[in-house]
């Protein structure tokens, strides 16, 4: 047994050091370690990948992503920071307060922590740099505000969670619409307190002053996508439609959003379509490798030990998650968000059922934890894509370290684990709406 977890680390290390794409390295551990300790397995390498990509749910995969890059390309995201900018210019923090509401709102379009980091960050870094903000503080909010793009729906990780751990992806997402807002709230709080303490990092813009008419033209302008993203779920936490069905409203109004604003043609779908099924692509091979790993690590019997060893432990449900946090807080520091969850997943899925650990709560425990990872060094994915964003928008007068980001980010890392701390002590924060919701989702 020793053996075996030995060759699977190592090989998963080798995969990882050698920056191997991270299907690749999982699937490379399963096909190595399932030869030697298993024999020919050539048979369920076919029928594995054929279960996986055969499953109905999976169509939410490329409908979710369509449905963001059709909001995307109807030119939402200008429309988005412009018109919040203008009703929050006179908060403490101004644009700042702006940065996290269009991140939250773009990472219901998108799904995606990077994209909602370098869109919202393509257009919110110009205006700060413009009004003098300090850059640190204005990074920080970006690297934090990309973050929700994976816990707010449609987020991409909470469907691969959802199959893997075999929960509705339906009531994930609903149970991570609290969270979600609290998570936000919480950033806030952060600059309210930052700005109190140091006025001079957001230089308050008191000359200027927007007409209410102006405010509301505006909302107007992004009022269509706002009505999509609660009609989406809206219809799934009604019972209405199933995760799938949902999915498929986002497109069709997605659609018509991009008519509407003449954004559409030829050129802009095929755009879109190439970019969904690239994505749709890379999540799939990610799957059929970790259902493959899982595979492996059941046959050999591991998670099954681990299980028993953690029991014969005597923690409580309670404990079982605090130890389980300590050890993703720490895998993030090393490893990309998609590679830490597919590989601990097929180890500690059979060890949380065994505990009665409810799966969709835990889910978003997991996936609060893959946020912090995305903005803690060394290995903060946010952190380094805006950092190349920094340099391409400073061109050659470019200059500053990611130690500016590493420092931006770290009162959003705290309030991050406050906000993770709330929702394991307090689980009806994130499970009273899934209780209420109708239908199976």
């Amino acid at each position: 047994m020793n053996t075996v977890i030995l060759t699977i680390i190592v090989l998963l290390f080798i995969g990882f050091a050698l920056g191997m794409h991270v299907a690749i390295a999982l699937g490379m551990t399963a096909l190595v370690a399932g030869v030697v300790f298993i024999g020919p397995i050539w048979d369920f390498f076919g029928q594995i990948p054929w279960n996986t990509t055969s499953s109905a749910t999976l169509i939410v995969v490329p409908l979710f992503i369509l449905m963001g890059e059709l909001l995307l390309r109807s030119g939402i995201t200008e429309d988005l920071y412009t018109t919040f900018a203008k009703w929050m210019h006179r908060l403490p923090g101004g644009l700042l307060h702006t940065n996290i509401a269009a991140s939250g709102v773009f990472s219901a379009i998108s799904g995606s922590s990077v994209a909602t980091a370098v869109t919202i960050g393509g257009v919110a870094l110009p205006s700060l740099n413009k009004r003098s903000y300090d850059e640190r503080i204005s990074l920080g909010s970006l690297a934090a505000g990309g973050t929700l793009g994976i816990l707010l729906p449609p987020s991409i990780i909470l469907i691969v969670y959802g199959l893997m751990a075999e929960v509705s992806i339906g009531r994930l997402y609903i149970a991570a619409v609290v969270p979600g807002l609290i998570m936000m709230a919480a950033f806030a709080v952060v600059i309210v307190v930052r700005v109190a303490t140091r006025p001079e990092v957001a230089p308050r813009d008191s000359e200027v002053s927007y007409p209410l008419r102006e405010k509301l033209a505006g909302l107007v302008n992004i009022l269509p996508a706002l009505a999509l993203i609660l009609l989406v779920l809206g219809t799934i936490y009604g019972g209405i439609a199933t995760a799938i069905e949902a999915s498929a409203f986002g497109v069709t109004g997605a659609f018509v959003i991009a008519l509407l604003k003449r954004k559409v043609s030829l050129k802009m779908l095929s755009d879109c379509f190439i970019t969904t099924a690239s994505t749709t692509g890379m999540v799939m091979l990610i799957m059929i490798a970790a259902f493959l790993l899982q595979f492996v690590l059941a046959f050999t019997g591991i998670p099954a030990a681990i299980t028993r060893y953690v029991v014969s432990l005597g923690l409580t449900e309670l404990q079982l998650v605090l130890l389980l946090c300590l050890i993703y807080l720490f895998l993030g520091m090393f490893m990309e968000s998609m590679a830490m969850m597919v590989t601990t997943l097929p180890l500690i899925l059979p060890l949380l059922n065994s505990m009665g650990v409810d799966l969709v709560w835990f889910g978003v425990i997991l996936v609060i934890m893959i946020e912090v990872s995305l903005i803690t060094p060394p290995v903060g994915m946010n952190l380094f894509v805006l950092q190349s964003l920094r340099r391409r928008l400073a061109g050659p007068r470019a200059s500053g370290s990611i130690v500016d980001l590493y420092v931006g980010a770290f009162p959003f890392v705290i309030a991050m684990l406050a906000v993770l701390l709330l929702i394991i002590l307090l689980p009806d924060l994130a499970m009273f709406l899934v209780e209420t919701m109708k239908g199976s989702g």
